[in-house]
Formats: structure tokens, sequence, C-alpha cells
């Protein structure tokens, strides 16, 4: 595989993951309440 096709590969890893953080939070806008519970299950983690 060259250089070139590494990048490119890269790129699209890095634009589907920034996709999926965008998501995640329109989601989380969307149902506020699910967020509330994520938040709190990770607080009670400690």
């Amino acid at each position: 595989m060259s250089p070139a096709v590494r990048e490119r590969i890269k790129h699209l890893l890095l634009g589907a993951v920034v996709l999926a953080v965008l998501a995640a939070v329109f989601v989380g806008y969307l149902r506020p309440s699910f967020i509330v519970d994520l938040a709190n299950r990770i607080v009670l983690c400690f």
C-alpha cells in the first residue's frame, strides 16, 4: 500500500470518527434524559 493510500484511509477514518461524535451529540440533544442517565451511571462508578 502506498503512503498516499494510507493517508487517504487515515483521513477517511478520522472523518468517520468525527461524524460519529457529532451524531452522538445530536442524539444527546434529542434525548436529554439519556445523557443525564449516562452521566449518573458514570458518576456512580467512582
